[in-house]
């Protein structure tokens, strides 16, 4: 009976996490302030909440054979006759879940390799390399330069990241502006940000009925975005990431794949951070949030563990 209360809290663990949990993470204002331990947080949750739906329905399993969660899963295996309805459903939501969960994120990424394959050959047939000083006191080496018109920069993410501008983004650009935007970018480069979406992308696709889901990805990307923002601030004014940011955001969606009302709000937060940076989070407080990402991802195994 204990490891089936032990099944249901694993259970609401996992329903707190994917709903109410990513809903005010979501709304939250302190992540702009600390991008990076938010984006950590975020991870955690997503983690505790797939182990603990996995460890929900094994436990369920488990429960029917031995009041003790290890000796129950070594008896597992060769005793699946004495499950009964309640362990089948346990050991059927496991396996369901376990087994949908990699599926979708293995063609979800699949679909971003391939995708990302044919960019970067239609990239590489019609880009020039921009190999040399082309702007005063601006480093644009190894940059590829599209015949474009529209103002448009980004990365294109993978083992060997490319870093894109268009010649309209070179005209509309001054030297300032073109050196934050390029910090930006080449920060995203360095860091494998799409490392960090792509997980939540596998997650809003595996649970699209979910509304956090798609929140936690716009969520996410925004702070990818601030932590990119935060790097570039480093090297360059804000002011000119700024100004840059709102002569680019015309034309990006047309190829970073945002809708207009998700880009302006992403871009309208992105710029008011800009305008007034806000303070960082004290050490403190830091320290919490690394802790509680700490204590989601382990919070599942050790309550399987105690008994």
């Amino acid at each position: 009976m204990l490891l089936q209360v032990e099944a249901a809290g694993l259970f609401g663990v996992a329903v707190a996490l994917a709903g109410p949990v990513s809903a005010a993470l979501a709304r939250a204002g302190w992540p702009a302030r600390e991008p990076r331990a938010a984006l950590v947080l975020w991870q955690a949750v997503g983690l505790g909440g797939g182990l603990g739906i996995l460890g929900a329905g094994l436990t369920l399993a488990v429960g029917t054979l031995d009041d003790r969660w290890l000796p129950g899963i070594a008896e597992l295996p060769g005793h699946l006759s004495r499950l009964g309805v309640t362990g089948w459903v346990g050991a059927g939501l496991t396996l369901t879940v376990g087994v949908w969960l990699v599926v979708v994120t293995e063609v979800s990424m699949a679909r971003v390799v391939l995708a990302r394959r044919a960019h970067r050959q239609r990239l590489d047939a019609v880009a020039e390399i921009l190999d040399h000083e082309s702007r005063a006191m601006v480093r644009v080496g190894g940059v590829r330069l599209v015949d474009h018109p529209r103002a448009v920069a980004y990365c294109l993410p993978g083992l060997r990241p490319r870093v894109v501008l268009s010649r309209g983004a070179l005209a509309a650009l001054d030297d300032g502006e073109l050196a934050a935007v390029l910090a930006h970018e080449r920060a995203h480069a360095r860091g494998r940000h799409d490392l960090v979406i792509q997980p939540f992308v596998a997650w809003a696709a595996t649970f699209p009925f979910l509304p956090t889901a798609s929140r936690a990805v716009a969520a996410v990307e925004l702070l990818v975005e601030m932590l990119a923002d935060d790097a570039a601030h480093r090297t360059c004014p804000s002011e000119d990431l700024r100004r840059a940011l709102w002569h680019l955001a015309r034309d990006q969606d047309a190829v970073a794949g945002h809708s207009g009302a998700s880009l302006g709000v992403q871009v309208a937060a992105r710029a008011s951070r800009l305008a007034a940076p806000p303070r960082p989070l004290p050490l403190v407080a830091r320290v919490l949030v690394y802790l509680a990402a700490v204590a989601l991802i382990l919070l599942p195994p050790a309550l399987l563990l105690l008994f």
